[in-house]
């Protein structure tokens, strides 16, 4: 019984994988001179983004990164259409998007919002300058094309966003912003999309926390796993001794 607590003191005091702070770093191609581009970061290729596309977020070391966009369908070494240098500091999160055929490093802020509140930016990617509502109420005015607002704090709740761009027409998007996320409102001429950047303070990759696996997708690390393994022995040892002495 010793042993089984102090396995259990190990398991309580166990860190899931998911919980580890990390540096991220995700790219987007907003520039409409070319309708595909093919990313690659610090020489390895990354994939072909399409216009108004944003990747998900990735995991890098902290440090210099150099990001590059080529022509799509274009070998590694053709001209480089679009180059930035990202200087990624240890637990941080960037956007690095090109708009109007210029490199932009967005340094995301995925800190947990206070309050129960959520957090919310606008990167303006179109060729107007825009309002943004939610209901009745303002939330940015005059952010000028090519531009990224700062973070606003906002309360959770369902109340529909309202895009406005000068001269025309307004676009209105459905959307639940939840208490402790942080999220990107991607305004281009092809789509208007909200994008959750982080929950908890944990960035949202992709996949799991999207749909429907919570905050324990990826499951748990080796050292947790070995220590229910652990317990399992132990339980199924105690079993056979109690059979074995009074069977």
């Amino acid at each position: 019984m010793r042993v089984l607590a102090v396995v259990l003191l190990l398991l309580l005091s166990a860190t899931p994988a998911h919980a580890a702070a990390g540096t991220y770093l995700r790219l987007g191609h907003f520039s409409m001179d070319q309708a595909r581009v093919d990313a690659s970061l610090d020489g390895v290729e990354l994939g072909t983004l399409d216009y108004a596309d944003l990747h998900d977020y990735r995991r890098v070391e902290p440090g210099e990164h150099v990001v590059e966009f080529r022509a799509a369908g274009s070998d590694a070494g053709s001209p480089v259409l679009r180059s930035v240098l990202v200087r990624a500091g240890a637990g941080k999160a960037y956007t690095v998007v090109d708009i109007a055929s210029s490199m932009k490093v967005l340094e995301d802020d995925v800190n947990l919002p206070p309050n129960g509140q959520a957090r919310l930016r606008v990167i303006n990617a179109g060729d107007a300058e825009m309002d943004l509502l939610r209901g009745s109420v303002f939330v940015h005015r005059g952010v000028q094309p090519t531009s990224a607002t700062g973070y606003v704090m906002m309360l959770p709740g369902s109340d529909a966003l309202q895009v406005l761009p000068r001269g025309k027409d307004s676009t209105r998007l459905e959307a639940t912003l939840e208490s402790g996320a942080v999220y990107s409102l991607l305004v281009s001429a092809r789509r208007i999309e909200l994008r959750t950047d982080a929950k908890g303070a944990e960035v949202v990759p992709g996949g799991g926390q999207e749909t429907g696996f919570g905050g324990m997708a990826g499951g748990w690390d080796w050292v947790t796993a070995l220590v229910i393994a652990l317990i399992v022995g132990i339980a199924m040892h105690s079993a056979r001794g109690r059979l074995f002495r009074f069977g």
